[in-house]
């Protein structure tokens, strides 16, 4: 039977026959847990813990160098619940020993103290997840290279051949400088989704390609406006003013 999601998986690994009907029996007492195989030999338990990633190996501990002896030291899953008997004395092995032959209420407590272990290893496991995932995506950017467009069908078209954009209304004109395509989309939505360092909101109303601005104008007063490379002026807002005089490299005329 295939274990229930949210159960532990179990594989169970004694030579001894009774030994491991007794486990078998004690481990389905236990909510939470399902055995997905077990064995009487070494090979045939390595084999199922390579097979079915075992939350926890309850096995012998006197398997010597080719056993799951210092498993939990070594690896993350399996935790180990280690079988002793009284001739494998002072050995302690695993994350946990039990003594055989089988004391079913001692077992059921072991598993609940394997139960809190597993849970902390997992916790662990997606703690060093998300540490990764943060150092990763530690100013990595998703921006726009290509943008949407519908002219009779639907096509990619580069965002960098974009030279500005206009607000109007609940759509955004896209001027390519031989053509202009709407999209659905607000001038906060495309902001978000540009990349700063290739497009920059001058206006309420305008994003334009730093690639095409070749100059800043001051006309009359406090107005500003940017000069594409196609001689269009792009007024510049009241609120963007500080953030285009920032721009430094792009020739500064008068109007």
């Amino acid at each position: 039977m295939e274990p229930q999601h949210g159960t532990m998986r179990v594989v169970v690994f004694e030579p001894n026959a009774d030994n491991r009907e007794g486990l078998l029996r004690g481990v389905d007492e236990v909510t939470g847990f399902h055995v997905v195989g077990e064995s009487g030999s070494w090979d045939d338990c390595r084999w199922l813990v390579d097979a079915y990633l075992p939350e926890l190996l309850i096995a012998r501990t006197h398997i010597g160098q080719s056993g799951p002896k210092n498993s939990a030291g070594n690896i993350t899953f399996p935790v180990v619940l280690g079988l002793r008997t009284k001739d494998d004395e002072n050995l302690d092995c695993g994350f946990e020993v039990i003594d055989l032959p089988l004391n079913p209420k001692l077992l059921r407590a072991a598993m609940e103290r394997v139960r809190t272990e597993i849970y902390r290893r997992k916790l662990d496991e997606i703690s060093d997840l998300l540490r990764s995932y943060v150092n990763f995506s530690r100013g990595f950017h998703r921006y726009l290279t290509a943008i949407r467009v519908e002219d009779g069908e639907s096509t990619e078209m580069p965002a960098e051949n974009v030279m500005f954009m206009a607000a109007d209304g609940n759509h955004v004109r896209l001027h390519t400088g031989t053509a202009v395509h709407e999209i659905r989309e607000t001038m906060s939505g495309m902001t978000s989704k540009l990349d700063p360092e290739q497009f920059a909101r001058v206006h309420r109303s305008f994003i334009v390609n730093r690639a095409y601005v070749t100059g800043v104008l001051r006309k009359e007063g406090a107005a500003m406006a940017v000069l594409l490379s196609n001689g269009i002026e792009i007024p510049v807002g009241p609120n963007y003013r500080a953030e285009v005089d920032s721009y430094g490299s792009y020739n500064r005329l008068s109007a």
